[in-house]
């Protein structure tokens, strides 16, 4: 493969590009802190519960949000059929909501097992998962408007929605505090705003709907079932390594607690950098341009320096606004070491999204595979028997993320060099 270095105008011209949708991740991700840290100023309990939460969650998203992105790959590639594409998306994500959380609502106690919780925050986990369960049919089905917006590049509108819906979300918090419901009244803020959300979603979106498809239900089940298992397995891993992290006791798992907390948090800022990257390599790809993989290398370095920088300016303050019943002098320097996942997340999402632009989920399907279940999971097991903890713990979640990014760099990698090898040899063949 000849490589050739790509234009920094082009770089930059791509980095302005994807600005709109981090700001947008940003702000959201800004307001949830907003929202977390007034949830957690309850105290250590509060943290304890979130942050256990918070990896349930995941879980309990797992299939709505591979469906989503199934539905954004097929889409972003085929926008002449959008109506149609919508609607299909709409109907699997609410039958598969409706059914995910009748499992939910009835077995709500018996999931916060997985943790060895004390009572107090085991009763508060169990309501707040039942409520989660009223939730997710129409949070599920919120997906398929904003990815329609985020494609369309109305992120002025996804935008002002954000506002209004954590204006609501962060109103319900403080009200809830004051009164005394504290973490179960803070979570029905939640619902409440997630309704307004979709409903606000729907009415933005202008009800882009035509008629349910075959062709497409099997399109986004082909592609979501790769991104299923991929996500499965990461649930999987997150929830074993959470289990071990509760294992050292309160004190310990407390800490943990806030550092994760802060490094999920700002992770979830690079959601808008896969959706805007889905956006240029898409068009690249449809444009037919020929050095898109050096345009993706390139795009790797710079993404990992501003995700260093950004770590840099934001873990202090994301702390003091979420984990600061956990003193600072417990989470230092550990919490450096745990923000090691958002640098190296920011390098598996360049490649996630080049693939996906592809069409290429076999790709996706592995990393949780390789880098949870080979990497972090023995890991954490050692930090375990080795009783390494907090610096186990934190290095081990990096080291998972590096190990993604070198499989899917390897795997382009091998692609490109079969692609150039076919084109090689018909090239042969006509000389002959």
């Amino acid at each position: 493969m000849n490589k050739k270095k790509y234009p920094k105008k082009e770089i930059l011209k791509a980095l302005i590009f994807v600005l709109p949708y981090i700001v947008v991740e940003f702000t959201n991700t800004v307001l949830i802190i907003i929202d977390r840290s007034i949830s957690n100023s309850i105290g250590k309990t509060a943290i304890i519960v979130f942050s256990s939460f918070i990896t349930l969650n995941w879980a309990i998203n797992t299939i709505q949000g591979c469906i989503a992105s199934a539905h954004r790959i097929v889409l972003v590639r085929d926008k002449e059929n959008s109506k149609d594409i919508n609607a299909t998306g709409i109907a699997i994500e609410l039958i598969l909501g409706i059914i995910t959380s009748l499992f939910i609502y009835l077995f709500a106690e018996k999931i916060t097992y997985i943790y060895n919780l004390e009572s107090d925050a085991r009763n508060i986990l169990t309501i707040i998962l039942k409520l989660k369960a009223i939730q997710l049919p129409f949070y599920s089905i919120g997906y398929i408007p904003g990815s329609d917006l985020q494609i369309n590049k109305k992120n002025r509108t996804l935008f002002i929605i954000t506002l209004i819906t954590s204006f609501i979300n962060i109103t319900g918090d403080l009200l809830s505090i004051k009164l005394g419901y504290n973490e179960v009244g803070i979570y029905v803020a939640t619902l409440i705003s997630t309704l307004v959300s979709t409903i606000l979603l729907f009415i933005a979106f202008k009800f882009n709907i035509g008629k349910v498809s075959m062709k497409y239900v099997k399109e986004i089940i082909k592609y979501s079932k790769d991104l299923i298992f991929n996500k499965v397995i990461q649930r999987i891993v997150n929830i074993v390594y959470t289990r071990i992290a509760s294992s050292f006791g309160t004190n310990i798992y407390a800490i943990h607690c806030a550092c994760i907390t802060v490094s999920d948090t700002i992770t979830e800022i690079a959601e808008g950098y896969y959706s805007g990257l889905l956006v240029i390599y898409s068009n690249d790809i449809e444009n037919e341009e020929k050095e898109l993989i050096n345009k993706v290398d390139t795009m790797e370095v710079y993404g990992i320096m501003c995700s260093i920088f950004i770590s840099i300016v934001i873990i202090y303050p994301t702390w003091w606004l979420l984990g600061r019943a956990i003193p600072w002098k417990d989470c230092n320097p550990y919490i450096w070491l745990y923000a090691l996942e958002f640098v190296a997340s920011v390098g598996t999402i360049n490649y996630q999204a080049y693939v996906s632009a592809k069409k290429d989920t076999k790709a996706i399907r592995n990393i949780a595979l390789i880098g949870g279940i080979c990497v972090r999971i023995p890991l954490v097991m050692i930090v375990k028997y080795a009783n390494l903890g907090l610096i186990g713990l934190s290095v081990a979640c990096g080291i998972d993320r590096i190990i993604r990014t070198i499989y899917l760099r390897l795997y382009i990698r091998k692609k490109l060099i079969k692609e150039e090898t076919i084109v090689l040899n018909k090239k042969i063949e006509v000389k002959v």
